[in-house]
């Protein structure tokens, strides 16, 4: 024991630490059995599990009709308005009382019409008001043959980034939900914004409005690098990684963000591609680093 004690003592010595780093020469690491492999690049994403629940698409038709109509009754009456005014600038024999009220009902229109717009970003989320008329109009007509249906996707946790989901029907072969947009009503069940979704081809039928389905989120691909499990050591409840920096030198890295692979795990964010890591003895180098010089025997 005390042999040992000693010769922690004598790496103590050698080592230099400045906040998280760290220097120790070739003879220790060798008695430490200190060994490294470069870093792999790597993609990943993670998943999460929520529902997904059918909506009621009449309200979004009927909403779609008003502002169809809206946009006729503006048009027509700028148009009566240009014309009136015109006449009325010529002295013909429309009154200046007769151009301000069309012009008054121009603008009437036109109020409804921007009203109408808000009022589909409000209820169902700017990318309904970004499609365009012709666009939404197409999957109106979709959702009404069956042949496509929208739905609402929430999870327990937020589904930033997420792009696609996928549903597990009984019985049945697995649907694709395309993420349209995130939804304009909040769900009192839980805290965090929902997402509106779109189902499209044959799967459509099955989609009935008030059905509930469990999903699965893919959320959006994040570039990383592939670290065996052997690198990683704990202390004071947080994970850690030695990215050796030159022949002597090496730098303690926290890790915040980990997703677990069959050949290792993928660490987001704390260690580059090509850097090289302590992949044996981090634990080691890590009580050296951290043994109090002034110890006494």
């Amino acid at each position: 024991m005390m042999r040992r004690r000693l010769f922690l003592t004598a790496m103590t010595a050698a080592i230099a630490t400045q906040g998280l780093a760290a220097e120790l020469s070739a003879d220790l690491q060798r008695k430490l059995g200190l060994t490294t492999a470069v870093a792999i690049a790597e993609q990943g994403g993670s998943t999460a599990s929520g529902f997904a629940r059918v909506l009621d698409a009449v309200p979004l038709a009927s909403l779609d009709a008003d502002l169809a109509a809206a946009r006729a009754s503006a048009t027509a009456s700028a148009a009566e308005a240009q014309r009136t005014r015109d006449l009325a600038a010529a002295e013909s024999t429309v009154s200046r009382r007769v151009a301000e009220a069309a012009s008054a009902q121009a603008r009437a229109d036109s109020i409804r019409l921007k009203f109408l717009e808000r009022r589909l970003g409000l209820e169902w989320g700017p990318v309904f008001v970004s499609m365009g008329e012709a666009r939404r109009s197409a999957l109106i007509s979709n959702l009404a043959a069956g042949r496509a249906a929208l739905v609402r996707l929430d999870a327990p946790v937020g589904l930033a980034g997420v792009r696609t989901a996928t549903v597990a029907r009984p019985g049945q072969s697995l649907a694709s939900i395309q993420v349209l947009g995130p939804a304009r009503l909040g769900d009192p069940r839980f805290q965090a914004p929902g997402l509106i979704g779109l189902v499209s081809g044959a799967a459509a039928a099955d989609f009935a409005t008030g059905l509930v389905f469990p999903v699965s989120f893919a959320t959006r691909v994040q570039s990383g690098v592939l670290l065996p499990r052997s690198a990683l050591f704990r202390a004071g409840g947080q994970t850690f990684v030695y990215v050796r920096k030159d022949a002597t030198h090496f730098e303690r890295r926290r890790l915040l963000s980990l997703q677990a692979r069959p050949d290792g795990v993928l660490a987001l964010g704390a260690v580059r591609p090509r850097e090289v890591i302590v992949t044996s003895g981090a634990a080691a180098l890590f009580a050296a680093e951290t043994q109090p010089k002034d110890e006494e025997d």
